[in-house]
């Protein structure tokens, strides 16, 4: 057509909105209305001097502009007060310079202030996030990391006139194993630019075939967009992954998960969001944040998931909200008063403070952190300081790293070689030892091996009920489950190539018995869902039937166990009980800033008889939290002298595991039970007893 992306993006027949949106949008600049001779930009600061909640995004549809133009406006680029105060004393600290560029600025500030992050730069000299972002200054990576990436980009270096993206092509096919993110700052581009390219999108042969026999069945039409396509993808495959549909397409997974297509949810649930959404409409002007806020505020107990699913947003950009985020009084409180104590220093980042909150309160947990700083848990999780290990295991992960360095290899190929040259290695381990999370490592094939004789039988299942044509890995499981009813979600998840917990959620591997699901259908009728959310539905269950267990109530309500167990309505206990339990909270209460673990510790040390069960029930924790707690894992002078001397008879040798630690303790000592062996080798019973070594007959 002889146009750019950017003329068209501008014209109104390629921004379309809901007719809802439209509406609330028009009415918006009714009561706003752009005055003679106002600019575009003046107008939508206008708008959103009127309108506080505004976006950047609703404010350009209304005023006709790119989102781009209006997001890098002033009045679009708000902080909090105390945000604002150390952003302003950064820029006073590191002026502009006369002549000097934003770009150049912003370096210039990131050299003064080494943890100030690309978006408070942004702010700061004026700029967007992403152009911050991809500067040099702000993509440093470890010494190691960045010779790693400089001998990758001497051994496939730039061609004469070659694109980053092309280059970034030649770099993986080169490295298969590189990283969108690795790639992305040896060509010195945005991740997410790299990420969305062919190269990095590559899946197994067997499932480029079934996604290309889905892109067959449902081929893209003339002037088709990639998120219709998408759309049409769902419809015709309502199983299909927005991951599995953003390959097909050729899109990053986000902006297809967040399409309307793929957030589905079963009728039931749909009913009752929309019962939720029917009692606390969306007001005239009010942002899809703004709504969130007035949902919650409406239903406390509203996730942050279920919100988003209604507003029609992500999870994530609702979870990072302060209504999402609250807790209870006694907890704020105990927050507040660590903050008080290590307060954030001017021009501090938010990572940065974590990390001297944590360097203040040694047993501070990621989450808590998080709370008190503004940011996500998962941002805070995988800083060094969050990710600590004891002088003895540091040690034994130095010594593995060592005989089995890093050489080049991007995280996951070096996590993949440290298990190959340590079988035994766990994915928890190797994270540390590579610097990325469990989670990322743990789906990793090399993570998810099985015995011999499992692989034989979960290859003959496979064989019997093989995956179809289209067919999803979820999809497939299903039917696994269907051929095998004794199939569990950790072995359908090994066939099919997906994660235990995504696979553990759907319907078909959380049946019950046909006795047990006609009482548990009983219990549903006798106190049906009044429109709450699932949590709020089990706190009613348990209400009603007191003698309700968790895994019960999760399984009517359609949710985890674990997210129903560490309910304080699932916690109970008898009157006698809790008078003692209160009594010994009274005599040892918990202190300011001290943490539920500390506090834990601490009841442990002035009741040695406590169990870990009861001293989750007064701090308000999970028992597993609590039972894998050095204090909690004490036993007798006698049974201590037992296992001191097994230990030393089969002590632990250099870099070996705890796991295989254990496995030869029990070779050495046939009778050792997995409880003891765990206490020996300082890990939880459920994770030894699980390894083969403690499950022969």
């Amino acid at each position: 057509m002889g146009a750019s992306t950017g003329d068209l993006v501008n014209r109104a027949a390629f921004r379309t909105v809901s007719a809802q949106d439209q509406a609330r949008l028009d009415e918006i600049a009714r009561q706003t209305p752009r005055q003679s001779r106002q600019s575009k930009g003046a107008w939508a600061d206008a708008l959103k001097a009127a309108h506080p909640d505004l976006s950047a995004a609703d404010a350009a549809v209304i005023v006709g502009v790119v989102k781009r133009v209006i997001a890098r406006r002033a009045a679009y680029r708000t902080v909090s007060a105390q945000d604002r105060a150390r952003l302003d004393e950064i820029k006073a600290a590191t002026p502009q310079l006369p002549g000097q560029s934003k770009g150049a600025w912003a370096d210039a500030l990131k050299a003064a202030h080494p943890d100030l992050s690309a978006a408070d730069a942004a702010i700061t000299v004026g700029s967007f996030k992403d152009d911050i972002a991809r500067r040099t200054a702000f993509r440093t990576v470890s010494a190691q990391d960045q010779a790693r990436l400089d001998e990758i980009a001497r051994q496939t270096p730039q061609l004469p006139g070659q694109s980053k993206g092309a280059w970034a092509d030649a770099l993986k096919a080169a490295h298969p194993d590189l990283s969108a993110a690795d790639a992305a700052i040896v060509v010195g581009a945005v991740r997410q630019d790299i990420a969305k390219r062919a190269a990095f999108q590559t899946v197994s042969a067997q499932d480029q075939a079934r996604l290309d026999e889905m892109a067959a069945v449902t081929p893209r039409l003339p002037g088709q967009s990639k998120g219709a396509w998408a759309d049409a993808l769902k419809a015709a495959h309502p199983d299909l992954s927005a991951a599995d549909a953003a390959a097909i397409v050729g899109a990053v997974k986000r902006v297809i998960a967040r399409r309307a297509a793929f957030q589905t949810v079963s009728a039931q649930d749909q009913a009752r969001l929309d019962e939720i959404a029917r009692q606390t409409p969306r007001l005239p002007g009010q942002s899809k944040g703004a709504w969130a806020d007035a949902l919650k505020a409406a239903h406390p107990d509203l996730s942050a998931a279920d919100a988003a699913i209604i507003v029609g947003s992500v999870k994530h950009n609702i979870a990072k909200r302060a209504a999402f985020r609250t807790v209870s009084a006694q907890d704020q409180a105990r927050l507040d008063e660590i903050a008080r104590q290590t307060p954030q220093l001017p021009g501090q980042s938010k990572g940065a403070w974590a990390d001297a909150l944590k360097a203040a309160h040694p047993d501070l947990s990621a989450a808590d952190a998080a709370t008190i700083v503004g940011a996500l848990k998962d941002d805070i999780a995988v800083r060094a300081a969050f990710r600590t290990v004891s002088a003895q295991d540091q040690a034994r992960l130095d010594e593995i790293a060592a005989v089995t360095p890093r050489q080049g290899r991007s995280n996951a190929a070096w996590a993949d070689a440290l298990k190959a040259a340590h079988p035994d290695l766990s994915a928890a381990d190797a994270a540390t030892i590579v610097g990325a999370l469990k989670d990322e490592i743990a789906r990793r094939a090399a993570f998810r091996t099985v015995s011999a004789q499992d692989q034989a039988r979960l290859d003959e299942l496979a064989r019997q009920t093989p995956q179809l044509p289209g067919q999803s890995k979820a999809a497939w499981a299903d039917a696994l489950k269907a051929a095998h009813p004794d199939l569990s979600a950790a072995d359908a998840a090994v066939i099919v190539g997906a994660i235990k917990q995504d696979i553990a959620k759907r319907a078909a591997f959380r049946t019950v018995s046909a006795q047990d699901q006609a009482r548990l259908d009983e219990i549903a009728a006798a106190t049906p869902r009044q429109g709450g959310s699932n949590a709020a539905w089990a706190d009613a269950l348990k209400a009603a039937h007191p003698d309700l267990s968790a895994a019960d109530a999760a399984t009517i309500v359609g949710t985890f166990r674990d997210d129903i167990v560490r309910r304080a309505a699932f916690r109970t206990v008898s009157a006698q009980d809790q008078a003692r339990l209160d009594e010994i909270k009274a005599a040892t209460p918990q202190l300011p800033g001290q943490s539920k673990g500390a506090w834990a510790d601490a009841l442990k040390a002035a009741h040695p008889d406590l169990s870990a069960a009861d001293a989750a029930i007064v701090v308000g924790a999970v028992r597993r939290d609590i039972a894998v707690r050095t204090a909690f894992q004490t036993v007798s002078a006698q049974d201590q002298a037992r296992l001191d001397e097994i230990a030393r008879q089969t002590p632990q040798l250099p870099g070996q595991s705890k796991g295989a630690w254990a496995d030869a303790l029990k070779a050495a000592h046939p009778d050792l039970s997995a409880a003891d062996a765990a206490i020996i080798v300082g890990a939880s019973k459920k994770r030894i007893a699980r390894r083969a070594a403690f499950k022969v007959i």
